[in-house]
């Protein structure tokens, strides 16, 4: 149902298929700032409405806009988790690359080492970061994370090949 400011009260975001909501608009507009609803992102003021793209909104212009604006990014912190080093491995092959490190800065101190590879210290843990940061990626993007102050990995959308191997040699006994 449309307000007087033409943002609806609740919205739908549509993801691969799947639909989740509603989300107010307080929280699409947090979304949008943390990259987690993106220009392509397909929203909907109705489950079972039509979905657009979220920049063929007019509301979501003015996030996407307000986001881009070079607005601090606030910090998060993992209740209970210590700060630790991680280092962060992508293949990105959609247009998230963006929103995708915005989201990673918001976690620690950042700093990019090469195309696709990040240090990240900050209080969180290696799978708080997978779960949030495969939000931002699509299908065929690829994700690894490994805490190297812990001895820990995550990781998302490598394949079960490479999933198995993984938890294959990092189970090993020394």
């Amino acid at each position: 149902m449309p307000r007087d400011d033409g943002i609806a009260m609740s919205w739908f975001v549509k993801v691969e298929g799947r639909v989740y909501g509603p989300y107010t608009p307080t929280q699409m507009r947090a979304f949008a700032g943390e990259g987690r609803i993106a220009a392509h992102s397909l929203v909907s003021e109705e489950r079972e409405g039509e979905f657009l793209s979220a920049s063929d909104v007019e509301g979501f212009k003015a996030w996407f806009a307000e986001s881009d604006g070079g607005t601090r990014v606030e910090k998060r912190v993992t209740p209970g988790a210590r700060p630790a080093n991680f280092v962060i491995i992508t293949e990105i092959h959609s247009d998230n690359s963006v929103a995708f490190r915005k989201s990673l800065e918001a976690y620690g101190d950042l700093e990019s080492i090469t195309s696709g590879v990040w240090l990240l210290r900050g209080p969180t843990t290696a799978a708080v970061l997978r779960n949030e940061l495969s939000h931002v990626l699509d299908r065929e993007d690829k994700l690894l994370i490994i805490d190297a102050s812990h001895d820990r990995a995550a990781w998302f959308n490598l394949g079960s090949d490479a999933d198995q191997n993984i938890r294959n040699l990092w189970g090993r006994a020394n």
